[in-house]
């Protein structure tokens, strides 16, 4: 099946999502404890009801490879009533890679070029310091006015959810 690809660079391309190929892909990585810690969430969705949930965004897309097309993860900024947050997903056996640097680059210049945003922000915990490294890396900024305290999704304990941000 061909996909439409919205932004591409040499070793990666931010393409079409399409349900039938993406959903089990996505779901498998919800159920993944990496990404639940990295979203501080744990899904008890079905497939089925996963399969049923409406993605309410401004922009989704499946990151592809372009060497053999393989579907190595996804890319997520929140709906256009909200502040423009960018959430990505690397699929398991393509993580610590680069992809997740090239997607979020790619994302970006999408939002500013093509969404015609002024600002993106993106967040993670204060423990991941793989992601604030690649935020910082690219060119985001911590915004403590953003920052919010959650509650972990298993111990309870109080963690802070850090918000950064990039302007055009």
């Amino acid at each position: 099946m061909t996909r439409k690809t919205y932004i591409s660079c040499d070793d990666i391309k931010l393409s079409e999502y399409i349900d039938d190929i993406d959903d089990p892909l996505q779901y498998a990585c919800w159920l993944d404890p990496v990404t639940e810690e990295g979203f501080n969430y744990k899904s008890d969705l079905s497939f089925e009801s996963f399969q049923k949930e409406v993605t309410h965004s401004r922009f989704h897309a499946s990151i592809l490879r372009t060497s053999d097309d393989a579907v190595i993860g996804y890319v997520f900024m929140s709906p256009e009533e909200k502040i423009p947050d960018l959430a990505i997903m690397i699929y398991k056996p393509y993580r610590h890679q680069g992809y997740g640097k090239q997607a979020v680059k790619l994302a970006l210049q999408y939002g500013f070029d093509t969404l015609g945003l002024d600002i993106i922000h993106a967040g993670c915990y204060e423990h991941h310091t793989i992601s604030e490294h690649l935020l910082t890396t690219l060119g985001f900024h911590l915004n403590e006015k953003g920052c919010i305290e959650e509650t972990h999704y298993l111990t309870g304990e109080k963690i802070i959810q850090l918000d950064y941000v990039i302007h055009k």
